[in-house]
């Protein structure tokens, strides 16, 4: 063998060693560095030694805005400076038009790579990165005072080979530790749910979250007022006003365009205060909520797909929340006073928010009156009166929750109670009927406490009617109430004014639910007002037996 055949031997068992090695580097470096920011750096430090080059610069296309961007510089020349966007953006336009390798030489060179040198001092390898069809990047190699050939440029187009599996790589970890994160958020944000924290505490717990997470000066949550069809702040990071208080006019702009597209909205400015502002609306079931923001990310840079994906699964979570709670407090407002504490308990984990639309139901009402109350005004003193009278309301109460009835309302020393209504009782008008008794019996006792006061012996007399009712929210914006409306309810008032003191009077409807169960004695020709002529009523004396569980 000749010695120049020795000497291509030897020029081809290097080039491929070198190749080998180079392979070697990459694929431990993909092992060892699952980690992007880490990988991207070690293998610019790789290419740079293989390639015997004195500037490598891995610059990467931003798979949601399309822009070039730096991603890993290992300059050993220490020649060439900061890449900064302004000299990426200048790269960008000289890669956008590469399908292979590129050599630029002399008056080719970009300013961006000629360094603290002169431009003819500096050769520079430029090699697109492409996975099939799709332009993943470009790989800038330079050296000073050495050109590439053709040797090198085989190992350009293998390093190129390998580094697009490596961006990909990258990708699919960027697209799991997103992903992970995003559980971790939804997991943080449901474990705040189930504190069943009080609105306003889970509403700023949330909003501490979403700032932490997406790393915003402020998070903020406007709730949408169905009455006035407008947007209302509700609640901002710590409370705190100081960053959004100055722009609410532009913030509600935002928040407000943001509703009515019905999807997110996302600006990222540098010449103003609001700087990047980024909102979702929260619609649950086709009824608006409200909207979900953030302001001013931290840095330079405005919001990013990853950060509205955070916000995304954040808000999937907050519509219900936020709807949920809503409506609890809108049935603790409407019913809280109605009902007994452990039966609005009972009544809100059952999950029914529809209980307060108006519908007809089948409804027992009771009423229960102090007889001569207008003259006892006239006896006894005001302040004696009123101590009376809220004693009286207060065990009369008291009855009516221990058998589950639900507190229309007070008309002066009048009570009103409701059976059946808001949740289902198959007795409900027995149940009126063992309230009414008891509360005959407790009345008693409040005599005897009251009379040695000076209040003259005062019963009360009971009125009981039973059948179909609208029940239900009644009433204007500025107020409602849990009440029923209907001829029974009628009924049920004009029966409590015929009875005399220490009377239950009940209706015939009633009466047809309970005789086997109670003891009743029938009145003929009642006259009632509105009625023209006489009806039959019934006056409860005592239960008889205990209905069937």
């Amino acid at each position: 063998m000749s010695n120049h055949s020795i000497e291509q031997l030897q020029d081809m068992i290097e080039r491929q060693q070198r190749q080998l090695q180079l392979m070697l580097a990459v694929d431990d470096i993909r092992d060892s560095l699952p980690e992007p920011a880490d990988m991207m750096q070690a293998l610019a430090s790789a290419l740079a030694e293989h390639l015997r080059a004195d500037l490598c610069l891995i610059c990467l296309y931003d798979s949601e805005t399309g822009e070039l961007h730096s991603k890993a510089v290992k300059d050993r020349s220490g020649c060439f400076g900061q890449f900064d966007r302004e000299r990426v953006q200048e790269l960008e336009v000289r890669a956008q038009g590469l399908f292979a390798v590129n050599i630029w030489e002399g008056d080719a060179v970009p300013s961006a790579l000629a360094g603290k040198t002169c431009a003819e001092q500096v050769t520079v390898a430029a090699v697109p990165i492409f996975l099939k069809e799709q332009r993943l990047g470009v790989l800038l190699v330079a050296r000073l005072h050495a050109a590439f050939d053709q040797h090198d440029i085989e190992l350009l187009t293998i390093a190129e080979s390998l580094l697009d599996s490596a961006v990909i790589q990258a990708y699919e970890y960027n697209a799991l530790q997103l992903r992970n994160k995003e559980l971790e958020t939804v997991y943080r944000i449901d474990n705040i749910r189930d504190q069943h924290l009080p609105f306003d505490q889970m509403l700023n717990a949330v909003l501490a979250e979403l700032r932490k997470v997406i790393k915003a000066e402020a998070g903020f949550i406007m709730l949408y007022n169905q009455a006035e069809r407008l947007l209302e702040l509700r609640a901002t990071t710590n409370n705190d006003l100081f960053p959004i208080a100055p722009h609410y006019e532009e913030l509600n702009r935002i928040a407000t365009r943001s509703l009515q597209q019905a999807k997110m909205v996302c600006e990222n400015r540098t010449d103003t205060a609001l700087h990047s502002v980024m909102c979702l609306p929260l619609i649950l079931e086709h009824r608006i909520i409200g909207v979900l923001g953030v302001i001013n990310r931290y840095g330079q840079n405005g919001f990013d797909a990853e950060d509205r994906r955070l916000l995304s699964a954040i808000a999937s979570q907050m519509d219900t929340a936020i709807f949920e709670s809503l409506e609890q407090r809108h049935l603790r407002e409407i019913l809280g006073r109605s009902l007994d504490p452990h039966i609005m308990e009972r009544l809100l984990s059952s999950q029914d928010q529809d209980i307060v639309n108006c519908d007809r139901s089948i409804v027992t009402v009771l009423y229960a009156d102090v007889r001569g109350s207008t003259a006892l005004a006239e006896r006894i003193a005001p302040d004696l009166l009123l101590g009376f009278i809220n004693d009286y309301l207060g065990r009369m109460t008291d009855v009516i929750f221990a058998h589950e009835g639900t507190l229309d309302k007070f008309v002066g020393d009048e009570v009103m109670a409701l059976f059946n209504a808001p949740f289902s009782q198959k007795d409900h008008a027995l149940r009126a009927i063992r309230a009414a008794l008891d509360m005959q019996k407790i009345h008693q006792t409040v005599m005897e406490n009251w009379e040695p006061q000076g209040v003259p012996k005062s019963p009360i007399g009971i009125g009981i009617a039973t059948g179909e009712l609208i029940v239900g929210e009644v009433g204007c914006r500025k107020r409602t109430d849990y009440t029923v409306i209907g001829r029974a309810a009628n009924l049920g008032a004009r029966l409590c004014s015929v009875a005399q003191g220490g009377e239950i009077i009940i209706c015939q409807q009633t009466y047809d639910l309970v005789k086997e169960f109670v003891e009743a004695k029938p009145i003929v020709g009642v006259k009632l007002k509105g009625v023209p002529d006489g009806i039959i009523v019934y006056q409860a004396i005592r239960i008889i037996a205990d209905a069937p569980s």
